[in-house]
């Protein structure tokens, strides 16, 4: 677990009987409920025809952990995943994929057997996501997620069939403690409900966040919060409804006046509090398409005007200009 997401994981008290961690800063989160399978998958150790639920007799491939996922399981995998999968439907709510370091990082062969230590999931050249989620209450943990430049590393994808067998709906997942590393970071392209995207680093990504209306109304009650984003090409384009985007850090992003940092309207939006976070750059470029807000959103962020040493620092109050 990373230290952020073990930081995330203890804000709330631990229940005596399941075991449960309450995330308090949001609302009422629950991680690890300890139902359901643990498998595992090691790509550098181990074999499909095994049973998965140790390290000792792990899967080698997650395809293989996906085929046996039932509601409630969870995956730790260590080494490089090199496969683009898509969650399998009707049977496989609520999983957790973590990987099984102390922060996320490349799964390289140097140094001190990073391959033994790691946990990456990353591009085979294909120019499709790595995972394309289609179930709810998803959570990834702990994650070095390396795209296709062409691609992203999670799509979320919802659609309007209510049915066993055809239903999608990504809502409820949630992204703790990982790392963005190239490509495009998350797609929304079906408009969920109540996504979490806590403490994360995006950098070198084009975009970090995209997120459309579609079936939804657009992205209801996300909580974006306490991540870095940082030297992306665009960062943040969502159609915000009643989210919380708080304790962020945000560079200029790639051209400012040209690429978006943060856009909470991205074809509609509304009732946002986008606070607490910082900006780097002037006021200047404080305002549209660097940074979008929506009439009814509520803005309380740290000036982007560099303050001399020693002197307080001021607030940009209310919608970008």
């Amino acid at each position: 677990m990373s230290h952020i997401a073990e930081t995330y994981n203890n804000l709330g008290p631990r229940t005596a009987l399941t075991g449960d961690l309450r995330l308090t800063r949001a609302p009422q989160f629950y991680r690890d409920s300890l139902r359901g399978t643990t498998y595992f998958v090691d790509t550098n150790n181990g074999d499909d025809d095994r049973i998965g639920k140790s390290w000792t007799s792990a899967f080698l491939t997650m395809s293989k952990a996906f085929e046996v996922l039932d509601s409630g399981d969870r995956i730790y995998f260590v080494g490089n995943v090199t496969e683009h999968v898509t969650t399998p439907l009707a049977r496989a709510q609520n999983v957790s994929i973590i990987g099984a370091t102390t922060r996320p990082r490349h799964a390289d062969t140097h140094p001190g057997g990073g391959e033994l230590s790691g946990a990456t999931w990353k591009d085979t050249g294909t120019a499709t996501p790595l995972i394309t989620l289609r179930n709810s209450g998803w959570r990834f943990e702990n994650i070095l997620f390396a795209a296709n430049a062409s691609s992203y590393a999670v799509t979320l994808e919802r659609n309007a069939i209510e049915t066993a067998a055809g239903e999608f709906d990504a809502s409820h997942a949630a992204f703790v403690g990982c790392r963005f590393a190239s490509g495009g970071g998350l797609n929304d392209t079906g408009g969920c409900f109540n996504v979490l995207v806590a403490g994360n680093v995006f950098g070198a990504v084009n975009p970090a966040i995209l997120g459309v209306g579609n079936i939804g109304i657009g992205q209801l009650q996300w909580h974006i919060l306490d991540n870095h984003f940082n030297n992306f090409t665009n960062g943040v384009k969502i159609a915000g409804h009643e989210c919380v985007v708080r304790g962020n850090f945000f560079t200029d992003g790639g051209t400012p006046n040209t690429t978006y940092v943060l856009n909470m309207s991205n074809g509609a939006g509304r009732d946002n509090f986008v606070v607490e976070n910082w900006f780097q750059g002037t006021t200047a470029n404080f305002n549209s398409p660097d940074v979008v807000g929506n009439a009814t959103d509520v803005w309380y962020n740290h000036a982007l005007d560099t303050q001399a040493a020693g002197v307080n620092g001021v607030y940009e109050v209310g919608n970008p200009a």
